[in-house]
């Protein structure tokens, strides 16, 4: 058991309202991703890159960054930097991800 599942359980009465509450936080984080990977696509951008849990991120179809010579500027794990390409005409771009400046990195 997981420990949200575990608050879960403990916050509500029954495992069924337990139930719907994971079952909300999937459906809404999901669609949130689905929902602005659609949008990137729909303004031309061409891939996406994450710095995400190598467990959660590869559901929605991205790969580990340093499989295509992507890298961060800072120090990271490996298997956290993770690629998407929105195109299959255009395969991902290698090179040095940087934060904007108001990163503060």
């Amino acid at each position: 058991m997981t420990a949200i599942r575990a608050v879960d359980l403990a916050a509500f009465d029954t495992p069924p309202e337990a139930d719907l509450a994971d079952a909300l936080r999937t459906g809404a984080g999901s669609a949130a991703v689905r929902a602005a990977l659609r949008a990137a696509k729909d303004m031309g951008e061409r891939c996406v890159t994450v710095l995400g849990h190598p467990a959660h991120c590869p559901r929605f179809g991205f790969t580990r960054g340093c499989a295509h010579g992507i890298r961060l500027s800072i120090e990271v794990p490996y298997e956290a930097m993770m690629a998407l390409t929105l195109d299959g005409a255009h395969p991902l771009p290698s090179g040095t991800v940087r934060y904007a400046a108001p990163f503060g990195i």
